[in-house]
This record gives structure tokens, C-alpha cells and sequence, in this order.
């Protein structure tokens, strides 16, 4: 009898690229060569104040080792699709002002072969007075 395996082994890496940042912010290059699956969390935050701050997250990507960097427009969004539509794809996604906020996006696992590095980019749209963006990421191998 066959035997069934419904878990494979791997290593999920989650680092935090940029952190409670209030201006526009690029992160580090952060290595993903030979991941499986690569997902950004992105969200806002204010701690007893309105959050009025807004914010857009892009990605830019190497595919020589990190040496020149490319904006990725094949970014997965987390949008409500019916069974019949194809997977929403995506250049950035924004945070507006007006209460904490999260989203979610993955990068195409068809590009994720020839990916070296990448480098989360914040670029705040409303300067407001509260609120800080993260972007971590999931990096499983």
C-alpha cells in the first residue's frame, strides 16, 4: 500500500524587512534564491492616535546576486476572486489613512526560479502624524 504524505519538510524563514518606519523606506536585499514560496505581510499601526498616515509597498528584484534591481509587477494579491477568474496580479499594494491596515501578497512562484534577492520599497503618500508601516516577509525553501 502506498504510503501518503501530507506534509513536506522545509524551512519557512520570516524576516522582518523594513519596521515601524514613518517616511519612504527601501529595505535591505534579502536572499530568496531557490525559495518556494515567497508571501509579504504589509500593515499600518498606531498605538492610541488615528493612524492618518497612507502607503504604497513595491517590490524590486535581482536576478544576478543582488547587484541590479528591477521592479516586479507580478505580485499575487489577496482580492476576492469568483472560482472562474484568474489570480489577480499586481504592482504594489497600498495602506490608506484612516484605521490600522493589513495585506498580503505573494510573488508568482513561474518567477520565482530566476530570483535572487529582493528589496521591499514604502513610499508614503500621506505624511499625516501617526501611524508606522512593517513589511515582513515568509520565505519558505
Amino acid at each position: 500500500m502506498p504510503q501518503h504524505i501530507t506534509y513536506s519538510k522545509g524551512i519557512v524563514y520570516t524576516p522582518t524587512m523594513i519596521s515601524a518606519v514613518t517616511v519612504s523606506t527601501t529595505s535591505a536585499a534579502q536572499l530568496v534564491a531557490g525559495a518556494k514560496a515567497v508571501v509579504l505581510e504589509f500593515y499600518s499601526l498606531a498605538v492610541g492616535e488615528t493612524q492618518d498616515r497612507a502607503g504604497n509597498l513595491t517590490v524590486t528584484v535581482s536576478t544576478d546576486g543582488g547587484t541590479n534591481f528591477r521592479a516586479y509587477s507580478m505580485l499575487l494579491s489577496n482580492a476576492t476572486n469568483t472560482n472562474t477568474q484568474t489570480l489577480t496580479r499586481v504592482s504594489s499594494l497600498a495602506l490608506t489613512a484612516g484605521t490600522a491596515q493589513s495585506g498580503l501578497v505573494w510573488m508568482s512562484p513561474e518567477t520565482l526560479g530566476g530570483i535572487t534577492h529582493i528589496k521591499a520599497v514604502f513610499t508614503r503618500t500621506t505624511e499625516g502624524t501617526a501611524g508606522t508601516f512593517t513589511v515582513r516577509a515568509s520565505i519558505a525553501y
